[in-house]
């Protein structure tokens, strides 16, 4: 991974013969160097051509195309449904979404939910259509792995929306549901705490402590293993007076309990509507002890990504910055390579137990395993042992594979890239005068700086925004009917804004108390 510090780009070739297209998946293969793309909508609306596995070639910067999926009837391509790649077992996962002619070459039906739940083999390139949790169709929800269980770990889906009886209704992330690859088989399991509110098109990722006595989901929010979940999309019943959320939720499992890192501690508290965001993506770096959240769209604002310093990578230390693991440090941090462990963030081992290496003594939900999960209790005593992946083909690069042009070929190349580079650093220059131009106009225009605070440019205006209070009608629960505004799930119904604006206010804040908050730059690494 490239340092965020630095200014290197690293351009991957593309081609003609290659989907462009939104609500996909690449699945990640770390050990053949390969991702491999799998649904998703095409952007001008149809699909023009049947499904085939395409793969990037990370080492070689091109596209495979490994021919039409090995399985009969071949699968029903969709797109928002839930995707994650394992390298440790060489297998891909995606479940639910919507089918259209926009995903699947020749649908002729009407855009509908699926239930439908894919594996993709690795290594065989054989695909599996696998036991469904039931039948009922959903979207939009999310997925991880875990090292929990069998050899082949575990899934844990949550969130997103369900179709029962016709009509959309909200998955609550009151009830999580855990798939054993081993088995084939689905268990579903409640969660209590401070439970997230309804959403779609959220992100998260899993850690787990170094001794693995829990896992930990963030999810744009957290789990001890933490799994850390982040923003999304409203998703109403109940309706609430924000868009899309930038909070983070961690669910610690296996005590299934939600806990709220940011913003504050408790309650529905969540940012001002204009630093809402769903459609990103939420990626663990570093020995889990990171989470970069990129991507995404903002519902309540045309300006761009608020890090513009660091590119729109926003980043999350799942154990507070530098692996504090304390209260007194923050959880949004500047990016820093040299981290090899993670640790627990005092949030979540205030609850189970233990310290900020582990040790938990919540294993298990206080009110005990739903009736009928004592498998799913045993699955997460065990740790299992996962043999280590052998790669498929050559993965070591040479001079002599990269490349045998002439010497004459590789002089035009020079010297055309040297003039290219020419022209492009005469465009660059031209450019960067008018957005700092236009830059100096709207600072001036929209904020006051004052010399006397020592703010970071652009703060001086928000020190003082308070967080907004997430209000909501009373609702017969997450299984309500669906309101009849229920938005578009496509995140392409806000265009991207077209110029970055270098004075808009960061969007990250420490954790603390919801009603006096400090809204603050991303901090820079300790040394």
């Amino acid at each position: 991974m490239l340092p965020l510090q630095t200014n290197k780009q690293h351009i991957l070739i593309s081609s003609q013969s290659i989907p462009t297209v939104h609500g996909g998946v690449l699945w990640g293969d770390s050990v053949n160097k390969r991702f491999y793309l799998y649904g998703g909508e095409w952007t001008g609306g149809t699909a023009d051509a049947v499904y085939t596995v395409l793969g990037y070639d990370v080492l070689y910067n091109h596209w495979d195309d490994f021919g039409l999926p090995r399985i009969k009837p071949p699968p029903q391509v969709a797109a928002y449904g839930a995707g994650v790649g394992v390298s440790e077992i060489g297998t891909g996962y995606y479940y639910g979404g919507y089918i259209s002619n926009a995903s699947m070459s020749g649908w002729s039906q009407p855009r509908k939910m699926s239930s439908n739940f894919y594996s993709y083999d690795y290594d065989s390139k054989d695909f599996t259509q696998a036991a469904s949790p039931d039948d009922l169709p959903r979207a939009e929800g999310a997925m991880v792995w875990i090292p929990a269980g069998d050899a082949r770990g575990l899934l844990v889906y949550m969130g997103g929306v369900v179709s029962q009886n016709d009509t959309v209704q909200p998955q609550g992330f009151d009830e999580i549901f855990v798939y054993d690859p081993t088995d084939n088989s689905w268990l579903n399991q409640s969660a209590t705490g401070e439970v997230p509110q309804n959403r779609r098109q959220f992100c998260m990722d899993v850690a787990w402590a170094p001794d693995r006595s829990s896992y930990n989901m963030y999810r744009f929010t957290p789990l001890e293993s933490p799994l850390y979940l982040w923003g999304g999309h409203k998703v109403t019943p109940p309706e609430v007076n924000v868009t899309s959320y930038n909070d983070i939720y961690i669910l610690s499992m296996p005590s299934f309990n939600w806990v709220k890192a940011f913003p504050g501690n408790s309650g529905n508290y969540t940012l001002p509507p204009k630093f809402g965001h769903y459609a990103a993506s939420c990626n663990m770096v570093k020995s889990m002890s990171q989470m970069l959240v990129i991507g995404g769209t903002y519902t309540d604002t045309n300006d761009c990504d608020l890090a513009y310093e660091i590119w729109g990578q926003h980043n999350f230390w799942t154990g507070t910055s530098q692996n504090a693991g304390d209260n007194t440090s923050y959880y949004w941090a500047l990016y820093n390579p040299n981290i090899t462990t993670n640790v627990v963030p005092i949030d979540v081992y205030n609850v189970t137990g233990g310290d900020k290496m582990g040790g938990a003594n919540l294993t298990a939900p206080q009110k005990g395993f739903d009736p009928g999960n004592e498998l799913l209790q045993t699955l997460f005593d065990r740790k299992p042992v996962i043999p280590d992946r052998k790669p498929t083909r050559d993965v070591n690069m040479n001079s002599s594979d990269t490349s045998s042009l002439s010497g004459g070929a590789i002089a035009g190349i020079v010297i055309g890239s040297v003039a290219g580079l020419g022209l492009l650093l005469l465009a660059w220059y031209y450019l960067g005068k008018r957005v700092l131009h236009r830059r100096e106009e709207r600072r001036q225009e929209r904020y006051s700086i004052s010399s006397q605070t020592g703010n970071t440019p652009g703060l001086s205006s928000v020190r003082n925004t308070p967080m907004s209070m997430i209000s909501r009608q009373k609702s017969a629960g997450t299984r309500g009917t669906a309101s009849s505004n229920y938005p578009s799930p496509s995140p392409m119904e806000q265009g991207p804004p077209v110029e970055l604006n270098a004075e808009q206010v960061p969007g990250e804040l420490p954790s603390g108390d919801p009603a006096t908050p400090r809204i603050i730059n991303e901090l820079p690494a300790e040394h």
